[in-house]
């Protein structure tokens, strides 16, 4: 007999990914491997077309980032940090792909390789100061690492599009939340 839903064989492509039958274990383990081996992370993330592990984290990711952002900063930001994530990840992945254009992969492993980091900066965003820290390590140090070993491309060439979109939305931050 088989079981219904989510299994960890159905929904992750490899042990790298996020597991929906133990989401928070799962998202623990996640953030202490992005957080201990970032460069390792990427490397055994799967080449795969599989939209709902990475979908379905940055939904999970939500949550603790409502929370955290309504202490913080009231329920308008809560409620922009429950919904925003997947969509500013689409858009992200759009802009980032622009610099990783000629990879190995298309823009689905681009936008993979951003859901992950940008579910935990959601998260850790929350912090006031650790935000500008975090927001330039992840959209310009992070990620553009992730994308040159994913996608195999120089990394001078990830930067010219990853240092712009940054820098974009750490102004465009500071003019929401200063």
């Amino acid at each position: 007999m088989t079981k219904r839903g989510y299994t960890r064989e159905t929904i992750r492509g490899a042990p790298s990914e996020w597991d929906v039958s133990r989401p928070l274990s799962s998202y623990l383990r996640l953030f202490g491997r992005l957080v201990s081996h970032p460069l390792q992370f990427f490397e055994v993330l799967p080449k795969l077309g599989d939209v709902r592990a990475p979908a379905l984290f940055l939904a999970f990711s939500g949550l603790p980032a409502a929370v955290a952002w309504f202490f913080a900063g009231g329920i308008r930001e809560a409620a922009a940090a429950l919904l925003l994530p997947l969509p500013l990840s689409l858009a992200l992945g759009a802009l980032y792909h622009l610099g990783s254009i000629g990879g190995r992969f298309g823009y689905l492993m681009t936008w993979r390789t951003l859901a992950y980091p940008l579910g935990y900066l959601a998260v850790l965003s929350a912090v006031p100061g650790l935000r500008w820290v975090l927001g330039v390590l992840f959209g310009a140090g992070l990620i553009p690492a992730g994308l040159r070993i994913v996608q195999e491309v120089p990394l001078r060439r990830i930067l010219y599009a990853a240092l712009p979109t940054t820098a974009i939305l750490l102004l465009a931050a500071a003019r929401v939340l200063l």
